[in-house]
């Protein structure tokens, strides 16, 4: 039965790469193949690690600044603590206790951010697969084993008139330039307000889903060289590094997960190229091997949040502002309903 879904996980593998690489790419996914089965002994692990690179294309870059500054994706935060208190499905405080907390997250998900910024440090989302000369990008990818908050909040955004004062601008109107837009944020559960007050004040009022999870995150830091490079997952650009495409650097980050062999397993070089692109993408694979390790050990973390309305990297900042000022409480499930006795 091993040998059996050896096998099948190495076809899927082979298949993965056959219809989503360029064939530089495939050399290098070539000595992952090799290495990871090696680390792993789990070709089916390997197959969701390689879902890190992505698909290359060369895809145009968007042109509409409405399109590169829309929102509406995933953002990746800097954990940071969470409160925990017992969830719905939980008929006592202790039921949670014996469960181990992996047990309490109900979703996995491989997400993949790309974030351009330009030389007014205005950063736009989405996902780009090919690049302007000179222009810098930040590609973060996460592997996320979370549960889901919702936090409301209270926005609004004005412009600052020639006068020094303030006008009101509609967040949700076509067309709006985001880069000399302020934001007013207000978190809800820290500012109640009733409904008259709320309509006075002229903030829309937005729910903004908070992913509580522990995970790994591989980010890299580029400057286009060549004007056409493709920034479309980490693998590719290990390639284009060493095509002298792209240069920047390279960081694996655990999110809520540590111990001796967590540590370990971390590579330490930081420049991007095709070796240190094919070692970090074996060190997320060997770290998520052992998340169920009894030495390994898990605290549930803020990992990112998902951005609803049309924004910016100053909106984003705003709401992490709002969000740290008091830890979100997170209701921890237990992975199945106690009873009492």
């Amino acid at each position: 039965m091993q040998a059996s879904l050896r096998g099948d996980g190495m076809a899927a593998v082979k298949f993965f790469a056959l219809i989503c690489f360029d064939d530089d790419t495939k050399i290098v996914l070539a000595n992952i193949v090799e290495e990871g089965v090696a680390m792993l002994k789990n070709p089916f692990v390997l197959f969701c690690v390689l879902a890190l690179n992505g698909c290359a294309s060369n895809t145009p870059i968007p042109k509409s600044l409405g399109e590169g500054l829309s929102g509406y994706t995933y953002i990746p935060l800097d954990p940071f603590a969470v409160k925990t208190v017992p969830g719905d499905s939980c008929l006592e405080t202790k039921a949670a206790n014996g469960d181990h907390l992996l047990n309490s997250f109900p979703d996995n998900a491989v997400r993949m951010l790309v974030e351009q910024v330009d030389a007014g440090v205005t950063t736009s989302y989405g996902l780009i697969k090919a690049s302007s000369k000179g222009a810098k990008y930040r590609v973060t990818v996460d592997y996320i084993n979370a549960d889901t908050v919702n936090e409301r909040f209270y926005i609004s955004a004005y412009w600052i008139t020639p006068d020094g004062g303030e006008k009101d601008v509609n967040l949700n109107a076509p067309g709006v330039p985001r880069e000399i837009l302020n934001y007013r944020v207000k978190r809800r559960s820290l500012h109640e307000m009733d409904a008259s007050k709320a309509a006075a004040a002229g903030p829309g009022e937005y729910n903004i889903p908070i992913y509580i999870g522990v995970g790994l995150r591989i980010t890299a830091n580029i400057t286009d060289l060549s004007g056409n490079a493709n920034v479309s997952g980490i693998g590719v650009l290990g390639v284009e590094a060493d095509a002298k495409n792209v240069r920047g650097d390279l960081v694996v980050q655990t999110l809520g997960i540590n111990g001796k062999s967590i540590s370990a397993a971390l590579p330490i070089q930081n420049e991007l190229n095709r070796t240190t692109a094919q070692n970090a993408i074996v060190s997320v694979a060997s770290i998520k091997a052992l998340l169920y390790a009894g030495e390994t050990i898990v605290w549930p973390r803020v990992v990112g949040l998902y951005l609803p309305l049309p924004g910016d990297k100053a909106l984003v900042n705003a709401i992490i502002s709002e969000l740290s000022k008091e830890r979100v409480s997170w209701s921890r499930p237990c992975s199945e309903a106690k009873k009492l006795p």
